[in-house]
């Protein structure tokens, strides 16, 4: 038989599978607002001690947020045998896959697929995932109710990024779940909100199958105890139940109080919370009951600390900046505002985008091969030296990890988005380069020539139902300025 002529032999064999399935690394990304009052005729202060929920920049979505946080932990993403997978209820497209938005912003190997899961389960399922099948998930969602909603302090937004095929962070001891159908939460194509069943019914299923596959995780593990017990479930009647039944100490319920039920995303981010405090050896109970249940058991691994990207999730919440409820109404779009007189932006193609991804996507420069100095946008001309040279003899530089120094900015008060005014910064990039960027999560009157800054992963605008995605600026940890809501009279 002659040999096919059209197949295509594989580069490299995909990573082997690890001997004890776990996790190698993880990141949780929390955004910078806290809304903790959402009364539109207040006459007083909030309640304390109330329930708070985050909330997701106006530029941000849950491609975005997936970027942040599995920005911390791509190094650990190698070998073109991976799967990167995107767990969310909320894409950003429809149809098109979203992941390979993420995967082009990481700049990972083209030999990773990238692949999308729905639905409010699917957290679960990425988990399972990258922990047996040693791949690579982002759990993002970004969650909005109708205004004034009885739950509309108890959902947030938030991102975790999971990387599997090792075990330094944890092992992975047993594994249980149990499916029920049952209608509780759901929104119809085309809808913006869930809709909601009367919790006190499906709380009762939810903690039944909780319970059982808990129960089942524990015994596989052969186990009477854990040492942390950590629930997340989309009815908080279930997760109150099930807290008490399984003896937990209600550090991850003081977590959610602060967060919201983050969706999909939830599961990952109570486990990160969990992981930042654990010590090697320890073991934990992760329950996940929402359309059904999953239960894992994980043995802390000793290079847990090590192993997390980024701040502990601790550390983003107190660093997060209140949040008015008139400016979250506008972020959000359920407050109808009139803009500045301004057409709207115009909409990117696909063939640009596709042929400059680089630096649309990747923030890439490129090197001057005669001066070493970095042009941006890149190009076949050197900035600073005017030498053309070939493609092959200019290097690519990445950007995303550096930080910028402001040496000016403009205050735009035309702007299409639904801020009153934004600031334009151009900033020079420590080792090279110069970005123009807009800033954000700062307040326009709050940069200054000289702050440190670093790129972030934003949406610019959606125009032509085409989202335009590129990288912004936002103050380093070291020059955030200190939080405070100074544009919304709420």
């Amino acid at each position: 038989m002659e040999p096919d002529q059209n197949r295509v032999e594989p580069k490299e064999n995909p990573p082997p599978m690890p001997e004890q399935p776990g996790l190698d690394a993880y990141a949780a990304y929390l955004p910078a607002y806290v809304l903790a009052d959402n009364r539109l005729d207040a006459t007083g202060p909030p309640r304390p001690g109330g329930p708070a929920r985050g909330v997701a920049a106006f530029d941000e979505d849950t491609v975005t947020m997936a970027v942040e946080a599995l920005r911390h932990v791509a190094a650990a993403t190698t070998g073109a045998g991976r799967q990167l997978l995107f767990a969310t209820t909320n894409a950003p497209y429809e149809a098109k896959t979203s992941a390979g938005v993420v995967h082009e912003a990481l700049g990972l190997d083209p030999g990773i697929g990238a692949v999308d899961l729905r639905g409010h389960r699917s957290g679960a399922t990425a988990l399972d995932l990258v922990v047996r099948a040693g791949a690579t998930a982002a759990l993002a969602d970004l969650r909005t109710t109708r205004p004034g909603a009885p739950d509309e302090l108890a959902q947030g937004d938030a991102a975790v990024g999971l990387v599997g095929g090792g075990h330094a962070a944890a092992v992975l001891l047993a594994r249980a779940g149990r499916t029920a159908e049952v209608l509780e939460r759901w929104r119809l194509p085309g809808e913006r909100h869930d809709r909601v069943w009367d919790e006190r019914f499906t709380a009762e299923v939810l903690a039944a199958a909780g319970l059982d596959a808990a129960r089942r995780a524990l015994a596989e593990a052969s186990l009477d105890a854990v040492d942390t017990v950590v629930v997340s479930s989309s009815n908080p009647r279930a997760a109150a139940a099930l807290r008490r039944a399984l003896g937990g100490d209600g550090r991850d319920a003081t977590i959610e109080r602060a967060t919201g039920f983050t969706g999909v995303a939830h599961p990952g981010l109570l486990l990160a919370a969990a992981l930042d405090e654990a010590r090697p050896g320890q073991t934990i109970l992760l329950l996940s009951a929402t359309e059904g249940a999953d239960a894992f058991v994980f043995a802390v691994g000793d290079g847990v600390r090590a192993a997390r990207g980024g701040p502990s999730v601790r550390d983003q919440l107190a660093a997060r900046q209140p949040l008015g409820y008139g400016r979250y109404l506008r972020w959000r779009g359920l407050l109808d505002v009139q803009g500045p007189a301004r057409p709207a932006a115009p909409a990117p193609a696909a063939p640009p985008m596709h042929r400059r991804a680089g630096w649309k996507y990747r923030l890439e420069g490129s090197r001057c091969g005669a001066c070493g100095a970095v042009t941006t946008p890149p190009g076949r001309v050197c900035a600073a030296c005017g030498i053309a040279g070939a493609p092959d003899a200019t290097g690519k530089v990445s950007l995303r990890e550096r930080t910028a120094r402001v040496v000016s900015v403009t205050r735009d008060h035309l702007t299409t988005m639904p801020e009153p005014e934004v600031a334009v910064v151009v900033a020079d990039v420590d080792g090279g380069g110069r970005l123009s960027a807009y800033a954000t999560d700062v307040a326009p009157a709050d940069v200054t020539v000289g702050m440190a800054m670093t790129p972030t992963f934003r949406r610019l605008w959606t125009t032509d139902a085409i989202h335009n995605y590129f990288w912004k600026l936002r103050p380093a940890p070291q020059d955030a300025p200190p939080g405070k809501d100074t544009t919304d009279g709420q």
